[in-house]
């Protein structure tokens, strides 16, 4: 061979494995991201965006845990007339939901996304929806009541509504929380106006559903609470029973409180103090505290602009007893409404929404059973040309389902879309 055809000769081989180099890394690349869109916190396998009762303006998902596995949702359907209904639908297999049930009787109900209603159902089958309605008066324009309604027969028939109270003090309950117990009843957490006290706030009250399908008369809790902020009624799987809460301290300081009851409901410790943010702030923040467990302990995510902006982490091995320092979920200003659950393996996860480039996106953050952040980096489940809020989320076994309220596609009709997520937890 001449040094010329040696020339060419070398040159093709290097050019060809040029191309070989080129198309092994697209190959890798494809293998590794192909046929799954990456979570962005693990290897997730994202579903796409989807919706439910798409033919009306949807606003204030709620999920909840039905019998065997089926996952619950509601939600607040506008109607064209103006007026507006709770309705839910539950998902046998945790993802496809069935046709939508309306709840009679709830076409007085007040869309708020702090405030949603909310449908439970029991091991035993019976269903309780609940929800809110305006009460204005003089004593309070802005004051609200809480109604709930019981089927026994998967949602063919229901009791007449009835008040959370029937204390003709109480013109003022809003804010409330449902929880399966761990006897297998339901207990309810709400704001009251009877606070007992002439000091700012509302009163925090607990109630568990008797055996004629009516609500105790009720038990106060705490009496300086912030009043427009959502309260969260958490069952541990350990039986003890939690709630968080904002908490008016000496009299203008709103931060997170938690407190626990180990018997059911019968007696609840005083309040401790998840962490001194010592916001001061005259007004309601209307962003409340959720709660998550696993078997390391108690997860608490919420909002402050007492010691920082956004939405922080906390967590407390001994049922509320001490807790650990916060750290950011977001250090987005904007971020608000945060909502915590864990996975079957311990891993937790975060949703919440906030302002991204001039949109509101609903975000997500997965963390390991400890508390530590998987990644640094959040993902937004939300593109940026929809407006999204009020995020709930709910997990089944290595699954994540999140729901929310969405307007996009230039409609200004806010819809109930949700995404599934499968396995991001694998690291």
């Amino acid at each position: 061979m001449d040094w010329a055809a040696g020339l060419f000769y070398y040159s093709i081989t290097f050019v060809r494995m040029k191309i070989t180099t080129v198309v092994l890394v697209l190959a890798s690349l494809f293998l590794s991201c192909g046929g799954r869109k990456e979570a962005g916190l693990g290897r997730g396998v994202e579903e796409e965006e989807r919706f439910l009762d798409s033919d009306y303006s949807g606003t204030c998902p709620y999920l909840s845990a039905g019998k065997d596995g089926a996952v619950v949702l509601s939600w607040v359907r506008q109607r064209p007339d103006g007026s507006a209904v709770v309705v839910y639908s539950v998902a046998e297999n945790g993802a496809d939901f069935g046709e939508v049930t309306v709840v009679p009787g709830s076409s007085r109900v007040k869309a708020h996304g702090e405030n949603p209603p909310k449908v439970v159902v029991t091991p035993g089958g019976k269903v309780l929806a609940a929800w809110g309605v305006a009460n204005p008066g003089p004593k309070n324009a802005y004051s609200g009541l809480v109604y709930y309604s019981v089927s026994l027969d998967n949602g063919l028939s229901w009791t007449h509504p009835a008040l959370l109270s029937n204390d003709p003090e109480s013109i003022d309950q809003r804010y409330f929380d449902l929880e399966l117990l761990p006897d297998g009843n339901i207990g309810v957490v709400w704001l009251d106006n009877r606070s007992g006290t002439d000091k700012e706030g509302s009163g925090l009250y607990f109630a568990r559903l008797g055996i004629d399908n009516s609500f105790e008369a009720g038990k106060r809790l705490d009496n300086t609470v912030c009043q427009c902020c959502r309260t969260d009624l958490f069952a541990g799987k350990d039986g003890a029973l939690h709630v968080a809460y904002r908490k008016i301290i000496d009299g203008e300081v709103r931060d997170m409180v938690h407190i626990v009851s180990t018997d059911n409901g019968d007696h609840f410790t005083g309040p401790g103090r998840i962490s001194a943010d010592n916001w001061k702030i005259n007004g309601c923040p209307h962003t409340g505290p959720a709660i998550a467990w696993n078997d390391n302990g108690l997860f608490f995510v919420w909002y402050t602009m007492g010691t920082g902006n956004g939405i922080f982490f906390s967590s407390s091995p001994d049922n509320g007893r001490t807790f650990s320092s916060k750290n950011y979920v977001s250090d987005n200003a904007s971020a608000k409404h945060p909502q915590i659950h864990s996975f079957d393996n311990g891993s937790l996860a975060a949703v919440w929404d906030e302002k991204a480039e001039g949109w509101n996106r609903v975000a997500l953050e997965i963390r390991s059973p400890g508390g530590e952040k998987i990644t640094a980096d959040k993902q937004y489940l939300t593109d940026e040309r929809s407006d999204a809020s009020y995020p709930v989320l709910i997990t089944i076994g290595d699954k994540l389902l999140v729901a929310y309220s969405i307007q996009k596609d230039g409609v200004r009709k806010d819809r109930i879309a949700f995404r599934v997520l499968e396995k991001i937890t694998e690291i």
